[in-house]
């Protein structure tokens, strides 16, 4: 008998803390990528950036046609477990920069989206 191993598809971090990753190390890109990366749909990248919005976890401004959107790195976490630490404190964790400071990385110049962005592959680009 051959046991199937079932994946959970659970994260250990929610999709509103990788929005908000996203939006403090990929500046600028679209929401549609933004939910590509993540692996949720553009219109739960609004919902959720509605959300950051209405808790004061981020500004947004509207910069012509486009919203550019400012991380309000004092606010406090929400949780009683992590509400001694700031915003900017957790997305110091994941900053590209301090992951990688004498490297120059944009992770996103790594996945190629498919011409109707069905597919996404992740490649590494050689120097």
């Amino acid at each position: 008998m051959v046991m199937i191993e079932e994946k959970s598809n659970w994260r250990l971090i929610s999709n509103h803390g990788l929005v908000l990753i996203c939006l403090e190390n990929y500046e600028g890109y679209p929401m549609r990528v933004i939910g590509q990366v993540i692996g949720i749909t553009e219109r739960a990248v609004q919902r959720i950036i509605a959300d950051l919005e209405k808790e004061a976890y981020i500004k947004r401004e509207k910069v012509g046609r486009k919203n550019r959107y400012s991380i309000l790195k004092e606010s406090k976490m929400r949780h009683s477990v992590n509400g001694h630490c700031t915003v900017g404190q957790f997305l110091k964790t994941f900053s590209l920069e301090a992951a990688l400071p004498d490297v120059e990385l944009n992770a996103l110049n790594h996945w190629r989206i498919g011409e109707h962005g069905s597919e996404i592959k992740f490649q590494i680009k050689e120097s």
